[in-house]
């Protein structure tokens, strides 16, 4: 089951019919999010969909006109849950997919109140880039960690990527005869491995020093276990060399100044 949905809300669904055959051998669903009350658009949404175990089949974020589409590998019973920083993460009623079928649905969160001190004020600024790749989205879902410019300027001695996440859960570091420090995290047996890093979605191969400049990162992301990585993620990390599905690492995401600009 998808750490996080147990204490969300069910989300008001509508279904709106379907739109016909899907691709050969694909099912589909598709639709909108929707801002309960106000009838808005909420964009760049984390959107998954799980089966009837509750395990993510399909993930993706919803475009800047809060539309989305799931591809399912077979027909069955799924439930979509979404989640964004500012609504309620939700998961829907139960949506019969048959196969090659498209169902369209609009699912409706609510807003989440914020709570303030009633004399002092602190919001965290948003990173426009951040928010278009879905960063705010996945950390409201609860699953990995994160860490924002802010997080990272508060912190003292801070060089390397591993001064970053040293304090991070599942993080192990290893120091080599040169007194360079590397990162470790666990592969599909609990084992420590050494991740990729995608900066700005491009998979780089330890050591990172001369690529990453932690003082030049908006956000980083750390999935300390395979099982934690997005789907958006996963497809950009190339297999392992040996051992299989069960060598595969955690990973690293990080997101540069410059790298998001470009994007």
């Amino acid at each position: 089951m998808k750490p996080g949905t147990a204490g969300a809300a069910l989300a008001a669904l509508t279904i709106l019919g379907t739109l016909g055959p899907a691709a050969l051998g694909a099912q589909t669903i598709s639709g909108e999010l929707l801002e309960a009350g106000s009838g808005r658009s909420i964009p760049f949404a984390e959107v998954d969909a799980m089966d009837a175990s509750g395990d993510v089949v399909a993930s993706t974020l919803s475009d800047g006109t809060g539309h989305f589409s799931v591809k399912l590998k077979k027909a069955g019973t799924y439930t979509v849950y979404a989640a964004r920083l500012g609504y309620y993460a939700a998961v829907s009623t139960a949506i019969d997919v048959d196969e090659r079928q498209d169902v369209a649905v609009a699912i409706r969160l609510a807003p989440a109140p914020v709570e303030v001190d009633s004399l002092t004020v602190g919001v965290e600024p948003r990173v426009a880039s951040l928010d278009q790749v879905g960063f705010y989205g996945r950390k409201a879902a609860g699953v990995g960690h994160f860490l924002t410019r802010l997080d990272i300027e508060k912190m003292l001695g801070v060089h390397t990527l591993a001064d970053v996440v040293r304090e991070v859960p599942g993080v192990q570091l290893s120091r080599n005869q040169f007194g360079r420090e590397s990162v470790l995290l666990r592969d599909a047996m609990g084992l420590p491995c050494s991740p990729v890093l995608l900066l700005d979605g491009m998979a780089i191969n330890p050591p990172w020093e001369k690529v990453l400049d932690p003082h030049e990162v908006d956000g980083i992301e750390v999935y300390s276990r395979p099982t934690q990585i997005p789907l958006r993620f996963a497809s950009l990390i190339p297999p392992p060399t040996r051992g299989g599905a069960e060598s595969r690492c955690g990973v690293v995401v990080a997101w540069s100044r410059s790298g998001n600009r470009r994007r």
